[in-house]
C-alpha cells in the first residue's frame, strides 16, 4: 500500500493498519500542508477499497490495489461510479457560464489522471456549497453501482460554506454503512470543531528538500540542477514542486529577487512594477512567493551561519542580509506564508504579491490579508 507516496510514514501505518484489521473508520480528515501526498493517499485508499484483483486483504495485511483492473484504473481516472471527487468550484448563474465552468473542470479531469498532484485553478470564487453537499447525499444515498464501497473524497473540504457544512454534518452524524468519506485540506482550523470531532484525523507532514529532491529525479525525470532548486524552493512540498517543473524557473527566481529587493531598498515604484509583472500570468504569484519565502530562507542562513542554503544569488543575498535584521526576516517569512494561503482561497494575486512585501517595507507590519 501507498507505494506512490513520498514519506508519510505515520499515515501510512495508522491507515494500513485500519485496512488490514478492518477497522477503517467511515469519516476520515486527512490535514496537512498543500502538495504532500493528501489526495494521493485517498485516491489510493478508495482503490483499495473496491480492487477487483488486489493483493493482500487478510487480517494483518493490508489489501494492496492491483492498478491494472477496471475499477482501479476508473478510480485513478476519477470516473468510478462508486467514487466521488468533490472539489471547490465557481458556481455561475448563467447558462453560458455554466456550460464553460463545467468544461474547465472536465478538462482539470482529464489533466488530474495523469498529473495527480495538479489542483483546480479558477478565475473566479470558488466554494463547495449545499448544492453540492445535497448531490452528495443523493449519491451516498445509493447501494455502490460496481464496486463493494462508495468513496466520497472532499478536497478543499474548509471552502465549504456554512450552510454546506451544517447540511454535511447531518450526513456525518448518520452515515450510510457503504460510505467511507475522506475529507482532505491543509486548514483544518476553517473546518465546523463537529465536523471535526466525528472523524479519525491523519495528519501528513511536510517533507524533507532530500525526499523532495530525490523524488523529482527518480520518479519525475528532473535534471539534478533543476531538482535541486525546485526542493529548495517547494517549502517541503513536493506537489508544488511538480506544478513548478513545466515553467520558466529562473524567470519566477529573478522575479521574486526583484521584488524583494525593492521592497527592502523601499524602491516602491520599481516593487509595483515587479508585483504587477508578476500578477499577470496565471499560476505565476504562486511559484514567484515559492521563490520569496526560499530567498528569504536563504538570506536567513547567510545572516545567521555566514553563507546562503543554496546559494542561489550570491551578491544579493550577501546585500539584503546586511540590510535585514533576522527578526525582519521572520516578519517578512511570515506574511509569505500568509500570502500564499490567501493565493488558495482565490485573493487577489496583486493584494498577496504586495502583502507578502509590506514587512520588508520601513514602518509596515504584520496585518492580516483575509
Amino acid at each position: 500500500m501507498f507505494d506512490n507516496l513520498i514519506g508519510q510514514e505515520v499515515a501510512k501505518k495508522l491507515l494500513s493498519g485500519a485496512l488490514a484489521e478492518n477497522r477503517l473508520a467511515q469519516s476520515l480528515l486527512f490535514y496537512g500542508p498543500d502538495g504532500v501526498g493528501k489526495e494521493l493517499a485517498a485516491v489510493e485508499l478508495a482503490r483499495a477499497l473496491n480492487c477487483q484483483g488486489g493483493e493482500g486483504g487478510l487480517f494483518g495485511e493490508a489489501p494492496k490495489p492491483c492498478g491494472a483492473c477496471d475499477s482501479c484504473v476508473q478510480t485513478a481516472a476519477y470516473r468510478h461510479p462508486d467514487f466521488i471527487y468533490l472539489f471547490p468550484a465557481p458556481h455561475p448563474s448563467s447558462e453560458s457560464d455554466k456550460r464553460k465552468t463545467a468544461e474547465e473542470i472536465g478538462e482539470f479531469l482529464k489533466d488530474k489522471a495523469g498529473r495527480p498532484f495538479l489542483q483546480p485553478r479558477f478565475d473566479k470564487p470558488a466554494a463547495i456549497t449545499i448544492d453540492d453537499i445535497r448531490e452528495l447525499q443523493a449519491r451516498t444515498a445509493l447501494r455502490p453501482y460496481q464496486g463493494r464501497r462508495k468513496v466520497a473524497l472532499i478536497a478543499g473540504a474548509d471552502a465549504m460554506t456554512i450552510e454546506a457544512a451544517n447540511a454535511f454534518l447531518k450526513t456525518l452524524e448518520e452515515p450510510s454503512p457503504t460510505t467511507h468519506f475522506i475529507l482532505v485540506t491543509a486548514r483544518p482550523h476553517r473546518l465546523l470543531p463537529t465536523i471535526v470531532s466525528r472523524c479519525q484525523k491523519v495528519r501528513f507532514s511536510l517533507l524533507a528538500r532530500e525526499q523532495v529532491e530525490r523524488a523529482l529525479a527518480e520518479r519525475h525525470g528532473a535534471a539534478p540542477p533543476e531538482a535541486a532548486l525546485l526542493a529548495a524552493v517547494s517549502g517541503g512540498s513536493l506537489g508544488r514542486a511538480l506544478e513548478m517543473m513545466d515553467q520558466d524557473l529562473l524567470a519566477d527566481r529573478d522575479a521574486a529577487w526583484e521584488m524583494l529587493g525593492a521592497a527592502v531598498r523601499g524602491d516602491h515604484g520599481r516593487m509595483l512594477a515587479a508585483i504587477e509583472a508578476a500578477a499577470r500570468e496565471k499560476g505565476r504569484p504562486e511559484r514567484v512567493l515559492g521563490f520569496a519565502a526560499a530567498a528569504v530562507s536563504d538570506i536567513l542562513h547567510r545572516r545567521l551561519r555566514g553563507r546562503a542554503a543554496v546559494q542561489d544569488k550570491g551578491e544579493e543575498t550577501d546585500s539584503l542580509a546586511r540590510l535585514l535584521s533576522p527578526e525582519d526576516l521572520g516578519r517578512i517569512a511570515g506574511n509569505i506564508e500568509r500570502a500564499r494561503d490567501a493565493l488558495g482561497h482565490n485573493v487577489n494575486p496583486r493584494l498577496c504579491l504586495a502583502y507578502a512585501c509590506a514587512a520588508g517595507q520601513e514602518g509596515e507590519h504584520d496585518t492580516d490579508i483575509g
